[in-house]
């Protein structure tokens, strides 16, 4: 049937999807979505909508209509389930990405909070790591306390990835780490990079010493506004930047083929978050270098 205009609203119905994906950033839940997009593009009268934080919420409202797949970030979506936009009693299958890093936020309590188990049949969650503890959150979340979850494991998180080579380098000082840098990031053998600190402060002042030094820089971080957010990854995707400084907004999910190194300048906070941070790199086959 033809599509009424989901803005007026006397047509509007709040929206009852039968399957959800969640993700933990707002740029992982973007590049879901568009993949699945690409996925469904053959199939007729299958609605995919994407709801994240930091947009227009009568755009992502119109665009929630008739969805039958919702991906979304936690914060949004709960947002919109409170305000009656959208119905979670009729999804059938969830999907949580990054799980560890959604339970680790704290989210088992919403997730379960949520109705909608009266009709779900499948709960898959998925990620690189999985320590023991996020492990008994997850229980919380799956139906019958978890006595009948299934658990499928590929690789070991301890295992090394053969296709990433992992180089340490012991610097004297900060002036000392930041030569150490400079001299790396003009390796030719670099196609693109993304250089990790640890907090949003240090982000924005290597980003800025690295142009100033006639890098292709830019910081992504999450206190910058998501319009921004969305153009400086697409700029590293179609090639324009050659360098990212990220805080570890970026270090989970990000799949941009052709990046070649990753740079650990500052530290993680823990020993998982190393794990997504490299697996940046060296995705598909590709080699990399960490």
């Amino acid at each position: 049937p033809k599509r009424k205009d989901p803005t007026s609203a006397r047509n509007f119905k709040a929206d009852t999807p039968g399957a959800l994906i969640l993700c933990p950033t707002r740029e992982l839940a973007q590049q879901v979505a568009q993949d699945a997009i690409d996925l469904v593009r053959h199939c007729r009268g299958l609605r995919i909508a994407n709801i994240v934080g930091g947009m227009p919420y009568q755009l992502q409202i119109a665009r929630l209509q008739n969805a039958d797949l919702v991906v979304a970030t936690p914060g949004r979506l709960l947002d919109l389930q409170r305000s009656q936009q959208i119905k979670l009693d009729k999804v059938q299958f969830l999907v949580v990405d990054e799980a560890d890093r959604m339970l680790d936020l704290g989210f088992s309590d919403d997730l379960a909070d949520v109705d909608m188990t009266s009709q779900r049949r499948q709960t898959m969650m998925f990620s690189a790591t999985f320590a023991p503890r996020i492990q008994q959150l997850a229980m919380r979340v799956m139906h019958d306390g978890g006595k009948h979850v299934q658990k499928v494991q590929i690789d070991s998180p301890q295992e090394q990835h053969v296709n990433i080579q992992q180089k340490l380098f012991w610097a004297d000082n900060a002036q000392h780490k930041r030569t150490l840098l400079d001299h790396w990031l003009r390796d030719t053998t670099i196609n693109q990079a993304i250089v990790f600190c640890s907090t949003q402060i240090e982000c924005d002042g290597l980003a800025t010493d690295l142009q100033q030094s006639g890098f292709a820089a830019v910081a992504l971080h999450g206190a910058l506004s998501q319009g921004i957010r969305n153009r400086r990854l697409m700029a590293l995707r179609d090639g324009q930047v050659q360098i990212l400084v990220a805080t570890d907004v970026a270090a989970r999910g990000i799949d941009v083929p052709t990046i070649t190194h990753v740079f650990n300048y500052g530290l993680p906070m823990k020993a998982e978050d190393y794990t997504h941070r490299i697996g940046r790199t060296g995705r598909a086959g590709r080699d990399g270098l960490a």
